[in-house]
């Protein structure tokens, strides 16, 4: 159809490639992030100080990539008629609880840890992702929705393990600049910021890749 038509414009300019790549879709491809985070503790319980800012703690996943593999937000896209909630509970729990790998009564239990909370989250974010496989005519748009663990007790029952495409996922502090995948250091920024938070995220440095190429 778009090959017979004017194919979709990356609204951000051209990124040098041209097609779809190995996004699914022509056009925006709708994805949801979750940033689980709770107050980073001392061994005495009490939340850890930065210049006078509590510090936080993320669920971050290690995603495998072609050259490297980085710290990311666990996260992905939205199939076709899901809900964004749905699709929020579904990747976290394959990304950072190996929910997939697990027998079918713990994946029910998991299914509703996740609902009760998950049930009072603030959007940090939505809209377009500077992502590395994004095209000039293919590109990802995301939600980002943050739910905060204020006494660290509920978020800890959590049993994170990685499987599939995750190759490690742990309680990453946040109490220095970070490089993460795409520009997820730049969602870590914004949930500090909702949090009245030590933030340590400075401006994030490019991708040394050709997928990320503005010419």
């Amino acid at each position: 159809w778009y090959q017979r038509r004017v194919r979709p414009q990356n609204p951000k300019g051209r990124t040098g490639i041209s097609g779809r790549g190995s996004l699914h879709r022509w056009g925006p491809n709708h994805a949801a992030d979750t940033v689980v985070t709770r107050w980073h503790r001392g061994a005495d319980g009490t939340i850890t100080m930065m210049e006078n800012k509590p510090v936080l703690e993320f669920v971050a996943i290690l995603r495998a990539g072609d050259k490297y593999d980085e710290w990311a937000i666990p996260g992905g896209r939205v199939k076709p008629n899901e809900r964004v909630f749905d699709a929020i509970k579904r990747e976290f729990s394959e990304d950072a609880l190996a929910n997939l790998a697990r027998p079918e009564s713990e994946q029910t239990k998991i299914s509703e840890m996740l609902t009760e909370h998950f049930n009072l989250g603030i959007t940090i974010y939505k809209g377009y992702i500077d992502d590395p496989r994004n095209t000039d005519n293919a590109w990802i748009e995301t939600i980002a929705v943050n739910y905060h663990d204020s006494t660290g007790v509920s978020f800890s029952k959590f049993p994170l393990q990685a499987e599939g495409s995750s190759l490690g996922v742990k309680w990453k502090t946040i109490d220095q600049n970070m490089d993460l995948y795409a520009n997820h250091e730049w969602i870590i920024e914004k949930v500090c910021y909702h949090r009245d938070a030590f933030n340590p995220i400075v401006e994030p440095k490019r991708k040394n890749s050709e997928l990320w190429s503005t010419t």
